[in-house]
């Protein structure tokens, strides 16, 4: 049979590759991507190489160079202990970046979990639970943190935990969206005669059908997520003081800023604000991508 021909009226193999290679390619060639995407791994390979390049551990104290300016022997500084700068950012990416990620990952699953419920589900169950939902949004995730955090002991899985369980209901809401306009379709509607479980509609047909705008919101949840552990760990509410995050480093060097130690507040800042915004236009590049109007001006 011709490689161009169809079968029950499918899209053949060969133009889904094309269409995916296609799109990827608009991708890699968005302005958005070409600033955001390099900057992005860039800080990936720093916090997955960089520990093991710098001489320095980041735990290792150098009594002769305490609150020693960038130079050449430490070229970001050193801090009240003498320890490297370089060596404790590059070690606290992997911290804080590992904390991001889990807990938005943490975060989709809850999301999609409530999605599927609300929008695989009677009308009534809804909008209980759409109700729910908008009384959630209602509250400020970042005050929501702040008050879980306040109580027990701070530890890595606890902020993860509460990260995830204050970000969730963005992608709920978007997940029940997608069900709900998919569930109209005609291909559901067969499915569902065929005798298809829930389980199975919502992994075989509803999951990757929303996967694209899931993956934007995958995205920026990172960098939000981001910004979210480097505030806890500021005000002494995140990971615990003993490791190096970029909160951390950030809320050590604020002490230090009056003695004139300038480097332990910029540097960390700077790592910051460069994440989260390289973040920010990767998952700008994959909105106007997955959105068919955007998609048209590119």
């Amino acid at each position: 049979m011709d490689a161009l021909s169809t079968d029950k009226g499918q899209v053949p193999e060969y133009f889904r590759y094309h269409q995916k290679t296609a799109l990827l390619r608009t991708f890699l060639r968005h302005p958005m991507t070409r600033v955001g995407l390099p900057g992005l791994l860039i800080i990936a390979i720093a916090a997955v190489l960089g520990p093991l390049l710098v001489p320095y551990g980041a735990d290792e104290p150098d009594l002769a160079a305490i609150f020693a300016v960038p130079s050449w022997s430490h070229w970001l500084g050193t801090d009240q202990l003498g320890r490297d700068l370089l060596a404790r950012l590059l070690e606290g990416a992997q911290v804080s970046l590992s904390v991001a990620i889990i807990a938005t990952l943490f975060a989709t699953v809850l999301g999609c979990l409530y999605g599927f419920v609300a929008g695989m589900g009677p009308v009534w169950l809804d909008r209980i639970m759409m109700q729910f939902l908008d009384t959630l949004l209602s509250i400020p995730v970042l005050l929501l943190v702040i008050v879980a955090q306040a109580f027990g002991e701070s530890s890595v899985l606890k902020v993860i935990a509460v990260i995830g369980l204050a970000s969730w209901m963005g992608t709920a809401r978007l997940m029940r969206t997608e069900c709900r306009r998919l569930m109209a379709a005609d291909y559901i509607s067969a499915a569902l005669v065929g005798g298809a479980s829930q389980f199975r509609l919502a992994i075989t047909h509803l999951l990757p059908n929303a996967a694209a705008p899931l993956l934007v919101v995958v995205t920026v949840g990172v960098g939000q997520a981001v910004l979210i552990e480097s505030t806890l760990s500021f005000l002494n509410l995140g990971v615990p003081s003993t490791l190096p995050s970029w909160g951390n480093l950030l809320g050590n060097g604020m002490s230090s800023l009056l003695g004139g130690a300038w480097w332990m507040v910029l540097f960390p800042g700077l790592m910051i604000v460069f994440t989260v915004a390289s973040i920010n236009l990767v998952g700008d590049g994959l909105r106007d991508i997955v959105d068919p109007k955007r998609r048209a001006g590119l």
